[in-house]
C-alpha cells in the first residue's frame, strides 16, 4: 500500500496564517493571501454575475416573455438528486414570478436519462416553452423535434459538451464560453437563472437546495460551489421548509450539519425516489408547505431508501461474483458485469462499489427482460476519463453521456463483447499501468501533539470539504502499537492506542478495519484526521484512521 503526499508542502505563511494551514491551502490551489481570505471566508459577494454565463441574457428574455404572455412553461429535469433540486429551484422561482409552470421528470426504468421523443411530443401539447435542467446538452435530435413541434426551447445543463450543441433558442452550460466557475452542477445552473431573474434575494432562499445537489453530484467544492455549500448548510440548519425538516428527521441528521451529511444522508434519500419509483415525489417533498404532507412523503422516501440499500447489496454481490469468475478478470483494465432485470436505478451504485474495491473502471449493465438494449452505469478512477473512453466506442453505443468519472450508456446486447474488448485494448495501449495501482494520498506529516482546540478550530475553516477540496489527511509514521481490539456491534471496527515517536499517546478509531486486530502489528504508519471526542462533558482529540500499514515502507 503506497502512502503518497499530494504535493511537496510549502509551509511559508500566507499572511498571518500558520505554516501548516498555508501548506494545506496551497495543495488546493490557494496560493496567495487574497485567495486564502476568499477561500476561508466565502460569502455571497464572491458569486459571479449570472449574465457572464453564455446564453443567460437570451434565456431570461424568453422566460420573462413567456410569463408576460401567460404561456405554459414545462421544466424537464433529471431523476437524480441534482435534477430534483434543479427542478425544484426553477419551479419555485418561476411560480413566485407568476408563471404558468409545471414539471416533468423521466422514469429511470422506462425512459432513461434525458429528453426522449415521447416526452417531447406529449409536452408539445401542453407547453409553449420547454426548459431542461441537468440534461439536454446531448439531446440534439429531441430538441430539434421540440422546435419542429412549435416550442421554444431553453437547454440548461452542466454535463460534458458534445461535438455539436443542440439548436435550442438558448443553451446554458458553464462549460460553454469563459464562465469563471465551469464546474457548477445542474442545480447550480438553475440557481444562476434564479439569480438573474430575482437577484440575490431570490438566490438566498434556494441555496439550501443547490447545496444538497452540489455535494450529491460530486462537483468540485471550489469557487462558487464553495460559497453555495457553505451558505446552503447554514440555511439548512435553520430551515423553514417542512420537507427538509422531515428529511432531516427521518435520516437521523442532527447536531452540527456538515457537507458529508448531504452526501451520505440527504442525497441518497432524494435519489431513492428516482431509483425505485417516481422522482417527482422528491420534488414535492422539497417544495411542500404542509408539515403533515412532508412527514408522510419523507416516510415513503425513507422506506424506498431502505429497499434501495437491500437491493443494492444484492446487485453488487451478484456483479462482483460474475466479475471474479471471468477468465480475463486479472488482466482486464475495465470490469463489466451484466444481469437480467437488475434495477437500472441501482447499477451506478454497484459500479461505484466495484470500482472502489478493485480500483479499476467499472460498468454494470441491466439487461431488460424484453430483450431490448442494455442500460449501463460507469464509474472510473483518477487517470481514466470514462466519458472520453465512451466517445472512442461511440459506434458501438445507442447513446451515452456523463463526466470524466461517471457516465451512463445504452448498448445493444450483441455489442457488449465488442465494447469490452475495445475498451480494454484502448486502456492497455493508451493508459500507463501505474494508473491502476491504488495510492493513498495524504497532505502533511504533523506531530500529533500539535492538535489542540485552537488548531482544530483553524482546521475547521477548510469546511465544507468534499470533491475538489478533500478532507485533510495527515501521516503519523513510526508509531508503537500499545493496544488494538475489535469494537462495534459486529466487531468490524478497530480501536487502538498508539505511542508516537514524540511520546504522545494517541487514541484512535479505524472503521471497517477490525481484522487488523488479528495481525501482529508493532510499529505502524497511519493516515488519519484529528477529531474531537466528547464524552461525559470532557473533550479529547483522537485520530480517525483511514489506512494503516507496518512501518518501514519507504514514503515518496
Amino acid at each position: 500500500m503506497n502512502f503518497t503526499p499530494r504535493c511537496t508542502p510549502d509551509f511559508s505563511p500566507l499572511g498571518t496564517l500558520p505554516g501548516w494551514l498555508s501548506a494545506l491551502l496551497r495543495a488546493r490551489g490557494v496560493d496567495t493571501k487574497e485567495k486564502a481570505d476568499r477561500f476561508l471566508n466565502p460569502s455571497l459577494k464572491d458569486l459571479h454575475d449570472p449574465y457572464r454565463m453564455e446564453g443567460m441574457e437570451t434565456a431570461v428574455k424568453l422566460i420573462r416573455r413567456a410569463i408576460a404572455a401567460g404561456d405554459r412553461i414545462m421544466i424537464f429535469g433529471d431523476y437524480d438528486a441534482d435534477g430534483v433540486c434543479a427542478t425544484s429551484i426553477l419551479l419555485e422561482t418561476l411560480t413566485e414570478l407568476g408563471a404558468q409552470v409545471s414539471f416533468r421528470l423521466p422514469s429511470r426504468q422506462k425512459d432513461g436519462y434525458g429528453l426522449n421523443e415521447n416526452a417531447v411530443r406529449e409536452i408539445s401539447e401542453k407547453a409553449k416553452l420547454l426548459i431542461t435542467v441537468d440534461c439536454g446538452i446531448s439531446n440534439r435530435a429531441e430538441v430539434a423535434l421540440a422546435k419542429e413541434l412549435g416550442m421554444t426551447v431553453i437547454v440548461t445543463d452542466h454535463h460534458q459538451l458534445p461535438e455539436e450543441l443542440p439548436e435550442a433558442d438558448a443553451v446554458l452550460n458553464p462549460l460553454i464560453g469563459n464562465y469563471p466557475c465551469p464546474f457548477l452542477c445542474g442545480a447550480g445552473v438553475a440557481l444562476k437563472i434564479c439569480q438573474a431573474l430575482q437577484g440575490t434575494a431570490g438566490l438566498e432562499k434556494r441555496l439550501d437546495l443547490a447545496a444538497i445537489a452540489t455535494v450529491a453530484d460530486i462537483v468540485p467544492l471550489m469557487d462558487e460551489n464553495r460559497v453555495i455549500v457553505r451558505e446552503g448548510l447554514e440555511l439548512i440548519r435553520r430551515t423553514g421548509r417542512p420537507g427538509l425538516k422531515a428529511l432531516l428527521e427521518c435520516s437521523g441528521t442532527a447536531g452540527s450539519l456538515q457537507a458529508d451529511a448531504l452526501a451520505f444522508r440527504l442525497g441518497p434519500r432524494l435519489n431513492a425516489a428516482g431509483r425505485l419509483g417516481d422522482a417527482s415525489l422528491a420534488v414535492r417533498l422539497l417544495l411542500t408547505g404542509i408539515p403533515e404532507k412532508a412527514a408522510d412523503t419523507a416516510g415513503k422516501i425513507e422506506e424506498m431508501n431502505r429497499q434501495r440499500q437491500n437491493m443494492e447489496r444484492e446487485i453488487t454481490a451478484a456483479a462482483m461474483a460474475q466479475i471474479a469468475e471471468s477468465p480475463s478478470f486479472t488482466e482486464d483494465r475495465i470490469l463489466i458485469a451484466a444481469g437480467e432485470g437488475w434495477n437500472p436505478g441501482l447499477i451506478g451504485l454497484a459500479a461505484g462499489k466495484i470500482c472502489e474495491k478493485f480500483y479499476r473502471p467499472a460498468i454494470v449493465l441491466s439487461l431488460p427482460e424484453d430483450g431490448g438494449p442494455a442500460v449501463g452505469s460507469c464509474r472510473s478512477i483518477p487517470g481514466v476519463n470514462i466519458f472520453e473512453l465512451l466517445l472512442d466506442c461511440e459506434d458501438l453505443l445507442v447513446r451515452f453521456g456523463g463526466h470524466a468519472q461517471a457516465a451512463g450508456l445504452t448498448v445493444a446486447r450483441e455489442n457488449i463483447p465488442a465494447l469490452r474488448e475495445r475498451m480494454n485494448r484502448i486502456l492497455r495501449e493508451q493508459i500507463d499501468a501505474a494508473v491502476f495501482v491504488r495510492t493513498l494520498d495524504y497532505d502533511l506529516e504533523v506531530p500529533f501533539r500539535n492538535w489542540t482546540a485552537e488548531t482544530l478550530a483553524e482546521l475547521d475553516l477548510l469546511e465544507p470539504t468534499g470533491y475538489g477540496n478533500p478532507v485533510p489527511v495527515f501521516l503519523l509514521s513510526g508509531a508503537q502499537v500499545q493496544s488494538m481490539r475489535r469494537v462495534g456491534r459486529d466487531l468490524s471496527h478497530l480501536q487502538l492506542q498508539l505511542l508516537t515517536p514524540e511520546s504522545t499517546l494517541v487514541k484512535g478509531i479505524a472503521f471497517s478495519m477490525g481484522e487488523e486486530a488479528e495481525k501482529d502489528h508493532m510499529d505502524v504508519d497511519v493516515l488519519y484526521r484529528p477529531v474531537r471526542n466528547e464524552f461525559n462533558g470532557r473533550t479529547s482529540i483522537e485520530a480517525q484512521i483511514s489506512a494503516l500499514r507496518p512501518s518501514g515502507i519507504p514514503i515518496p
